[in-house]
């Protein structure tokens, strides 16, 4: 019997910190949601196998850290990534705008293909109507055109649209495989 083998896909977490990168990981890897905050320093990461159209995945996925001071060091883990969510908190307009920098940098440094698989997360839209400032879903749709990117909007509280995140990545990544294979 032919048994599928199993892809793996290093995908890297990236955005300002505070914007909920490791809430996604956790609440993707099926370890729920916490309420306290703690800032990745450096990077963390973790496996997940999963199966998305009926494809074996094992995911490898690296959180990193979003505060300046690091920076520099999260370069070096962009090397092989195969795609990015690339994560920006719905009620910080500025965690919108630093996205730029961030799609620019791991699309250079990952070395795996021309236009590296981006989707753009849009998280805490839970928060929305809470605060006034907050960015609209057209906000987020725009910049993710402009980088040409994918894009969603998710809550790593409440879990909304969180699978749907890495399965979009998911395909994006099968796809543009099939087109430079």
């Amino acid at each position: 019997m032919f048994t599928m083998p199993t892809l793996l896909f290093k995908v890297i977490l990236l955005g300002d910190g505070a914007v909920g990168k490791t809430s996604i990981r956790r609440r993707y890897m099926g370890e729920g949601f916490r309420a306290d905050f703690l800032a990745t320093m450096g990077a963390d990461f973790a496996f997940l196998k999963t199966k998305i159209d009926g494809i074996n995945i094992e995911w490898q996925i690296w959180d990193l850290a979003g505060q300046p001071a690091f920076r520099n060091v999260m370069k070096s883990y962009y090397k092989g990534a195969m795609g990015a969510l690339a994560i920006y908190d719905v009620t910080q307009p500025k965690s919108l705008e630093s996205l730029d920098s961030w799609v620019q940098e791991v699309r250079e440094r990952a070395e795996t293909y021309d236009d590296l698989p981006v989707v753009l997360v849009g998280n805490k839209i839970d928060l929305r109507e809470e605060i006034p400032s907050s960015l609209k879903t057209i906000q987020g749709f725009v910049k993710s055109k402009s980088l040409n990117a994918g894009f969603i909007e998710t809550s790593a509280k409440t879990g909304e649209a969180i699978e749907d995140a890495f399965i979009t990545l998911a395909r994006d990544i099968i796809t543009k495989a099939k087109i430079e294979t």
